[in-house]
């Protein structure tokens, strides 16, 4: 386990704002934040690589000292990606993880190495040197490099930044991977909440340098606390009716005959596996998720 205590943290301005926080052993935490809200910050200080101007951090509740009083900043049983991967580019792949194993008896060390490429689906690259990977690949060896001095914890920052859906698909079981065959607490930060729904055991919202309390990903997406935290989870409904105001994603409604708010008119958008429909009722414009488009005409029940 893993802790934050009272952590506040100001460059020219504040950045994280008592900051308490607790991460069980082998539990996947989200961190969900728009850019600037110190999101890199907070991984920073769980990782021993930059000091709080107040609060401790805690491991297996022992107070851990702060980066200014380590000879070399960070703790050795957490380990940073951080979003420029900082692998050795004319090594190859197998090197890059080999080198990071060194501190493991050599009998062990090999099986070690050979568990990460399996895990992490390297195996057709570990010979090719670093500088000649996809963006993809670079990044699977870069948390395999992390992996290999076998630490509790693993903070990725933006992992999902750059990648097309196939591929934050794999990364997503990838870590889901990790996590259950290594018991290793991962902490993953990003912009773009969806990126965490599917791979977090909880999330949390960091605004202005304040967290919100843990919730789970279903908790959060359908009943977010306010309009920035539901926009970091994709569109997201929200008009008033009679003096109530109501809330729905684009997939908590039904379609009717009658009784419900007419739909006076209708753009959809085929975007593969679903279509993305533009509503006119009123005065207003919802965002609705159908198999097939939605017509003009029928009345808009919401079912949350």
């Amino acid at each position: 386990m893993i802790e934050l205590k009272k952590i506040s943290l100001e460059f020219s301005r504040p950045v994280l704002t008592d900051v308490n926080l607790t991460i069980a052993a082998g539990e996947i935490l989200g961190v969900v934040g728009k850019s600037g809200a110190g999101k890199s910050s907070l991984l920073a200080v769980l990782a021993g690589k930059l000091t709080p101007q107040v609060g401790d951090v805690f491991f297996e509740g022992k107070k851990l000292p702060p980066a200014n009083q380590l000879l070399i900043p960070g703790y050795p049983f957490v380990q940073l990606v951080e979003q420029q991967f900082a692998l050795d580019l004319y090594l190859t792949a197998y090197e890059n993880i080999h080198v990071k194993a060194s501190h493991l008896a050599f009998d062990k060390r090999d099986s070690w190495v050979n568990k990460l490429i399996r895990i992490l689906g390297l195996n057709k690259v570990i010979n090719q040197k670093a500088i000649t990977l996809s963006g993809g690949e670079q990044q699977r060896l870069a948390i395999a490099r992390a992996l290999a001095t076998k630490p509790a914890v693993l903070l990725l920052d933006e992992p999902f930044a750059h990648l097309d859906e196939l591929l934050k698909s794999k990364l997503q079981r990838y870590l889901l991977k990790i996590n259950q065959e290594t018991n290793c607490t991962l902490v993953l930060v990003s912009h773009d909440g969806m990126d965490l729904l599917s791979v977090s055991d909880s999330i949390i919202h960091l605004k202005n340098g304040r967290i919100s309390k843990k919730r789970k990903p279903t908790e959060i997406y359908f009943n977010p606390k306010n309009k920035e935290e539901a926009e970091l989870f994709g569109p997201w409904n929200r008009f008033e009716l009679n003096g109530n105001l109501l809330t729905f994603r684009p997939n908590q409604y039904k379609i009717e005959d009658a009784d419900g708010l007419l739909i006076e008119k209708v753009d959809s958008l085929f975007r593969g596996s679903f279509y993305e429909n533009r509503c006119v009722v009123g005065s207003r414009v919802f965002v609705l998720y159908s198999n097939q488009p939605i017509q003009k005409g029928g009345h808009l029940v919401i079912t949350n």
